[in-house]
């Protein structure tokens, strides 16, 4: 079957209208080439020829929004994915953290990892601040949150159990200190010393209320799909989130912009690192 998607835009309008009133997910906030990249792919799946046919395909076929939800919001990911910026992350930004901290007397250690998937980088961020602190962690109230617009991706990274090829930039000290091998499954199990202090739940990027007081917020490879005025949004919201002298890491792909470029400074530029000043 020769599939052509017509290009039309009053079947595409009603059809995002359609997934929104289903899912809660606000398509444009996406990028329009994007999205009817994503959807190119289950027309195809389904044999179906434009946006017209598959509206009368999700009314009989509701299960197709799970599916389609997986694609519109997929995130690869894996354990201390770009190492490069992992390795400033340990050696510089969060011993800058943990010093100031310590010197004003502040515990209260708060990150946010903002599309975090099945888990892997606020698990990584946790296992860094693990390291650093030592036997000075209990001394510190640290939390990492991870939160995620896909139901899915929240599941398996409540679960904490990933396969070797998830894992191939974990050292060998640090996999077998803080994960266990299930032999029966082949897959390594995150240990509760980690979990315990690693928090996942839902949360619309865009449309749900904004969490504050954070030290560092993480949003790689998100804001690339969403279109600039909500990329734009984004950060604001990110910098009204974060505390004074809070740090935000996006994407190497991705740039500041709109009001963001006047409100944060470059750490390390290369790495994509950068700081709410101070008031």
């Amino acid at each position: 079957m020769n599939i052509l998607i017509a290009d039309d835009d009053a079947s595409f309008n009603a059809l995002k209208r359609m997934i929104f009133e289903h899912t809660n997910l606000d398509c444009s906030q996406y990028k329009d080439k994007y999205l009817k990249r994503r959807l190119q792919v289950r027309l195809r799946a389904n044999e179906l020829d434009n946006y017209a046919d598959y509206i009368r395909y999700l009314k009989k076929n509701h299960g197709e929004y799970d599916t389609l939800m997986d694609m519109v919001t997929i995130n690869v990911t894996q354990f201390f994915r770009d190492p490069s910026m992992f390795k400033v992350l340990g050696n510089e930004v969060i011993p800058e953290i943990i010093y100031n901290k310590t010197n004003s007397n502040r515990r209260v250690f708060r990150i946010w990892s903002a599309g975090s998937s099945s888990g892997e980088e606020a698990y990584s961020i946790a296992i860094i601040i693990k390291e650093l602190l030592g036997e000075r962690f209990d001394d510190f109230l640290v939390s990492v949150h991870g939160t995620d617009i896909d139901d899915g991706s929240l599941i398996k990274a409540k679960i904490g159990a990933y396969p070797i090829d998830q894992l191939e930039n974990v050292s060998e000290a640090l996999l077998d200190h803080y994960f266990d091998y299930n032999n029966d499954d082949d897959i390594y199990m995150i240990k509760d010393e980690i979990k315990d202090f690693v928090r996942f739940k839902k949360h619309n990027l865009i449309q749900d209320k904004k969490s504050v007081n954070f030290d560092m917020i993480f949003n790689r490879n998100v804001m690339i799909y969403f279109s600039r005025e909500m990329q734009e949004k984004l950060l604001m919201d990110f910098y009204d989130s974060l505390n004074n002298g809070g740090y935000l890491v996006i994407g190497k792909t991705e740039m500041l912009s709109g009001e963001a470029k006047n409100v944060f400074v470059p750490v390390n530029n290369r790495e994509r690192i950068y700081i709410k000043e101070k008031d």
